[in-house]
């Protein structure tokens, strides 16, 4: 019997002993969640904190975008509040004249007066000729030189003062882009010429190379025209090295070629994205510095354009995909990744405007927040191509007057 007692006792401390082993692994576990739950709580404050970091900085960066743009308009309200001014002053002279009966002087100086702004007028609404002065001297790097992108004002106009002025000149740039690109074909078609050209668009997702493509290769005849939009390799294209795909689509004697992307791809994303070790990446530039001297040699001239936009105005395009059903279908989720990794493609685009920025295939950094301007840089830069090769209508390889009569006895 007193073994029964000493058994029961012995059990009721085991349970105890139990319980009191329970209660401490539970108090350790609470210990261990609180201590999960502490942790948890300042990640989640520092993310906020980097978040509401981050919202500032966009905040500010907006402001001083919207700032910019709002000196710019002003800027141009009171031109345009000037040239107002100055015609209801001619207006309200000429008002007067007509309840007045004027001096034979007053009178005259009054008729030139209205003929001076009449003519006024009217210059500023004709086609403008096309500048002396080039562009190309306003937005092409010096070989060999450091690049600074961001000491290069996205919204900056270089070699013109307004889009009237652009808007101006463009009857006379589109045929004279035409008469050229007509010689350009004529010397190849009817002669042995192997001059051509080649334009290069890159830049960062939204900065325009398609609306480039549209607005100003729109201007070109299809038959001298050839176009390719490079998007990522097929299978086909992996199997064989990097500039494989670019060779076969060079243009040909003649052709103005286009390139919405192109090798660069090979040294931008690869290197952004780490698709290729970086002694790979050496030597791509390597490559295609020789592959553009190859072409100039065979008498192709390289126009390379990076159109350089400001990460605020990336925004403003990308949420107007967003907001404007229609253009959803140009929206890539993929761009907003490629946004994140901003300073690693300024980076990288640097590196390439640097390493590949010859004196055969010069860079051009074309600030392309504002369209016109883009289009308009473009298309000055493709025609003093053009003229720097100076085309020329082939001669005919038959006799005139013979073939004149011939004609008029048909």
């Amino acid at each position: 019997m007193a073994q029964a007692k000493q058994g029961k006792k012995q059990a009721r401390q085991d349970k105890k002993a139990e319980q009191a082993k329970a209660a401490e692994q539970k108090a350790a576990e609470k210990l261990e969640k609180s201590a999960k739950d502490k942790q948890r709580a300042q990640e989640l404050k520092k993310a906020v904190r980097a978040k509401a970091d981050r919202a500032v900085e966009a905040t500010k960066a907006t402001a001083k975008s919207a700032a910019k743009r709002a000196k710019d308009f002003e800027a141009e309200a009171r031109r345009a509040q000037e040239e107002y001014q100055a015609a209801k002053a001619t207006a309200k002279a000429v008002l007067k004249a007509e309840d007045t009966e004027l001096a034979p002087e007053e009178a005259k100086k009054l008729v030139e007066q209205v003929a001076a702004q009449i003519v006024a007028a009217e210059e500023a609404s004709v086609d403008a000729a096309i500048p002396e002065t080039g562009i190309t001297d306003f937005l092409r790097l010096k070989p060999g030189a450091p690049v600074d992108l961001a000491a290069i004002d996205t919204r900056a106009t270089p070699g013109i003062e307004n889009r009237a002025q652009v808007e101006a000149q463009l009857p006379a740039l589109a045929a004279r882009l035409g008469e050229l690109q007509e010689r350009l074909y004529a010397a190849a078609a009817g002669g042995d010429s192997k001059r051509r050209v080649l334009l290069v668009l890159q830049g960062m997702d939204t900065s325009g190379k398609g609306g480039t493509v549209r607005h100003v290769v729109g201007l070109l005849d299809p038959n001298g025209t050839r176009i390719k939009a490079f998007k990522a390799p097929t299978a086909e294209e992996l199997e064989h090295d990097f500039l494989w795909r670019i060779r076969n689509n060079a243009p040909d004697a003649g052709q103005i070629g286009i390139f919405d992307r192109s090798q660069y791809e090979d040294v931008l994303v690869a290197k952004v994205r780490k698709l290729a070790l970086p002694m790979h990446i050496g030597r791509r530039y390597n490559s295609i510095n020789r592959f553009e001297k190859s072409l100039v040699d065979d008498g192709a001239v390289v126009v390379k354009c990076f159109l350089h936009i400001s990460p605020e105005e990336q925004r403003e395009r990308l949420l107007a995909r967003l907001e404007d059903p229609n253009k959803h279908w140009k929206y890539n989720p993929h761009d907003v990744d490629d946004r994140l990794l901003w300073p690693d493609f300024q980076e990288a685009y640097r590196i390439a405007l640097e390493r590949c920025g010859t004196e055969p295939a010069p860079w051009h950094v074309i600030p392309a927040d504002r369209k016109w301007y883009r289009n308009y840089a473009v298309l000055r830069l493709l025609i003093e191509a053009l003229e720097s090769i100076d085309p020329q209508y082939p001669p005919g390889d038959f006799d005139l007057a013979e073939q004149r009569a011939r004609v008029l006895a048909s």
